[in-house]
């Protein structure tokens, strides 16, 4: 008699390399409200990086919501991954949350652009994120999140509980190569009326980890926001300590901004590691 698996991750997918080199899914499991996408060529139908889409089917986040996110790149693979619409945090009861857990491994040679959608913090939420990532040492990493204290439009702004992200990135055996927490309050902010926050609300970070990579000549290129032709982010470039990788902050007056900021600094890090510009990705 067989025993049916139990999975405990709202998302499994492993992936490998077929015999003529392209990534593709060797492993796939969702539940709901996850699913995902087939996987795109955006590069050429004989490109080797795989493109997803993560869906949500639900409204957004609620009260004891928990997602957990397993990925897996096994030697050689790329992926770029991303969702089709921003991630709704609705409001919460005192004492009530909702969690997401990210658990991903990436082997040798394989490269991982996660670049999800924003984060939209409405009134009374509270969200926690966990992400752990183990690298090899030859491995590329490039992730991304944006953060929008409340829903702008309606003059929602900073009326959440708080925003906890924190971020561990180990090697294969666990050794920790770097953390970084963010802890963001809402309502008890002392600085949400701060004239930096209130002219530019829009929070963004970034990691890249780019082993054997000029990192002077990669900050220069992304400190050179004249080249987004935007005036309204500013950015701070910080090489990692180390020394595989920057991070990325940013605060700007609007969410499309960030993104144009993200894409360029995506595209500068992809000419420097020799890799093809990214391709126009509908949403």
């Amino acid at each position: 008699m067989e025993t049916s698996i139990k999975y405990q991750n709202s998302l499994e997918l492993k992936l490998q390399c077929n015999l003529a080199n392209q990534t593709v899914s060797q492993h796939c499991y969702t539940s709901y409200p996850l699913r995902l996408s087939p996987i795109f060529r955006f590069e050429g139908a004989s490109s080797h990086r795989a493109y997803c889409y993560l869906i949500n089917t639900s409204p957004g986040l609620l009260a004891g919501d928990e997602l957990n996110i397993s990925l897996q790149l096994a030697a050689n693979n790329s992926l770029y991954l991303t969702d089709q619409a921003a991630t709704k945090v609705h409001p919460m009861a005192d004492g009530t949350q909702a969690t997401v857990n990210y658990q991903i491994v990436v082997d040798a040679n394989a490269s991982l652009e996660l670049v999800p959608e924003p984060i939209i913090l409405y009134k009374n939420s509270l969200l926690e994120q966990n992400t752990l990532i183990k690298l090899h040492p030859t491995a590329k990493l490039f992730l991304s999140e944006i953060i929008l204290p409340g829903r702008l439009a309606r003059q929602e702004y900073y009326n959440f509980n708080y925003y906890f992200n924190r971020l561990q990135v180990t090697d294969l055996t666990g050794k920790l190569l770097f953390v970084d927490a963010m802890r963001l309050t809402g309502t008890q902010n002392l600085f949400k009326h701060n004239r930096l926050f209130t002219s530019q609300p829009i929070i963004g970070n970034a990691i890249a980890v780019l082993p054997n990579t000029d990192l002077n000549l990669l900050t220069a290129r992304l400190e050179d926001i004249k080249s987004t032709r935007d005036n309204n982010i500013e950015v701070a470039v910080t090489i990692l300590p180390s020394n595989n990788g920057v991070l990325i902050r940013t605060l700007a007056a609007k969410t499309i901004e960030v993104k144009k900021y993200f894409t360029y600094a995506l595209n500068c890090i992809r000419a420097i590691t020799n890799q093809s510009s990214l391709p126009y990705i509908a949403k």
